[in-house]
């Protein structure tokens, strides 16, 4: 028996096409219209089209929002082998930036929906359910957008993955203001390009990127936005979550992009540290709570003053943090049964800072968690990238929001080991952050380790060599020889083209 196909048809108008595709052998069809079934059977024909359907077996569905697609079918449903959504738009005078958003919130499918399943989103609606206990909360629901224009204060731009824009790709200033940069279809991920010498930029030296755009490393700028707007409470606890990207080396816990949740409250001047504690209190109280139903380790968590580390003991997670602003505290999360994750237990900071734009008796505290690294300590989860896998063997471990131990899929993934020698260019400071993120680059993410194991110096030259080891691996599927030998040669050509290394 030939199997059924399931085509999923949005933004239907007469549904004439519909009703001619579902007479395609093989295929069952849902129909869906932004519009009531009164609105549309006025329509020319479509009466006569809905009856052809519904004789036929296919499902109609009126009054469905494309953007919010969870909402109208149940998990079990979902399984669509092919969605066709023809000339999607928000109707006859419906501008340009508006069709762009509709698009923009069409695509958008994340760990923070409602209705999802996923680990990160049960550990962010936990998070959120028990501070509004103890505080006045506002979840702030702007569209936040992923693009930005110049370059963040601070910050390495080694860290940041820079955007190269076609012409016709470049979002307006309104866009990006309204935060519908989401919608553009970047044509480019890179490094930090000169677009004028159009060459690779030594990022020791600096570089000029004013008309250059880069993907949000942190929700920060938003949170301390948000105490400039007139309708910021003190002793309201503002919070903002949303994934964030940042470049950084090749590890099981350093994420290239991770959710992000972020609090902002202003308090009275000597009261802050009585918030900063209230905050941590509830923060430990909840994880302790999700992390009830999960056995076989305990978790502890504390809060550690700033100054008792050193930068070389910090995660990915906190290194970064050090570079936007001051850090007053950790939020740190050990394994008892196992000691610490390495460098990865620093899983939120807290920071204050005194803004007489509210007033000057008013000092607003600042606490970031990362979402993931939360979820992957609670769950026992030892690969950030199974966290976006849309393999159903991980969320159906999951199943109503519950957390649970994971339990992976295969104990012995095939894994290849390949070695790359080269040369460093004379006069120049070797740029790791831009080799681990070639790697991930070539690789679609299935390299899981990078070693340094050799480095010598010419004593007649100067001349340096570096001998790195790369294992790939993927977390869900088993990769072959042929596939990891294709990415090795790839990787070999980039870096020579990209860090201007000599093969040897």
């Amino acid at each position: 028996m030939e199997p059924v196909r399931c085509v999923l048809l949005l933004g239907e108008g007469n549904f004439s096409f519909a009703a001619s595709l579902c007479g395609a052998a093989g295929t069952h069809v849902v129909a869906t219209c932004y519009e009531s079934e009164e609105e549309v059977s006025g329509r020319g024909r479509a009466a006569e089209s809905i009856r052809r359907l519904r004789e036929r077996g296919a499902e109609v569905v009126f009054s469905v929002d494309c953007t919010k697609l969870k909402d109208y079918f149940l998990p079990e449903k979902r399984e669509f082998d092919c969605i066709y959504f023809n000339f999607p738009h928000c109707g006859r005078k419906a501008g340009v930036v508006k069709n762009r958003e509709l698009l923009a919130r069409f695509f958008h499918r994340g760990f923070l929906e409602l209705n999802s399943n996923h680990p990160v989103r049960t550990v962010k609606e936990k998070l959120t359910a028990e501070l509004s206990q103890a505080f006045p909360l506002q979840n702030i629901d702007d569209c936040l957008s992923l693009l930005h224009q110049g370059h963040l204060n601070g910050v390495c731009h080694s860290n940041i993955f820079w955007i190269i824009l076609s012409p016709e790709e470049t979002p307006s200033t309104e866009e990006v203001s309204n935060g519908l940069a989401n919608a553009v279809l970047f044509s480019h991920v890179d490094f930090c390009r000169d677009t004028y010498k159009n060459g690779w930029v030594n990022v020791q030296e600096g570089c000029h990127i004013s008309k250059q755009y880069y993907l949000r490393p942190s929700l920060l700028p938003y949170a301390q936005a948000i105490i400039q707007r007139g309708a910021f409470l003190p002793g309201t606890l503002h919070v903002l979550s949303g994934p964030v990207f940042r470049k950084c080396l090749i590890t099981p816990y350093s994420m290239p992009v991770f959710h992000e949740m972020v609090f902002v409250c202003a308090v009275n001047r000597g009261t802050e540290n009585s918030c900063i504690q209230m905050l941590v209190n509830n923060i430990k109280t909840s994880i302790h709570s999700l992390h009830q139903t999960v056995s076989g380790f305990k978790l502890n968590i504390n809060l550690q003053e700033a100054m008792s580390f050193e930068k070389t003991e910090l995660n990915d997670f906190a290194a970064f943090e050090f570079q936007v602003s001051k850090i007053q505290y950790f939020i740190c999360v050990e394994i008892d049964n196992s000691g610490s994750c390495e460098k990865g237990s620093c899983v939120g900071i807290i920071r204050t800072a005194h803004y007489e734009l509210v007033s000057s008796d008013l000092v607003v505290v600042f606490a970031s968690l990362n979402l993931d690294l939360l979820a992957m300590l609670i769950c026992g989860i030892s690969d950030w990238r199974m966290l976006w896998t849309s393999d159903t063997r991980f969320l159906c471990q999951f199943p109503r929001g519950e957390l649970r131990l994971f339990k992976s899929f295969s104990l012995y993934p095939p894994s290849y080991v390949h070695d790359v020698s080269f040369w460093v260019p004379d006069g120049e400071q070797f740029d790791e952050v831009a080799f681990h993120t070639i790697a991930r680059q070539v690789s679609g993410e299935m390299v899981v380790s990078i070693q340094l194991i050799d480095s010598f110096q010419q004593s007649e030259t100067g001349r340096k060599s570096l001998c790195y080891r790369l294992t790939f691996q993927s977390c869900d599927k088993a990769l072959s020889r042929q596939a990891v030998a294709e990415m090795q040669l790839l990787f070999r050509k980039e870096i020579n083209q990209c860090l201007r290394v000599t093969l040897r």
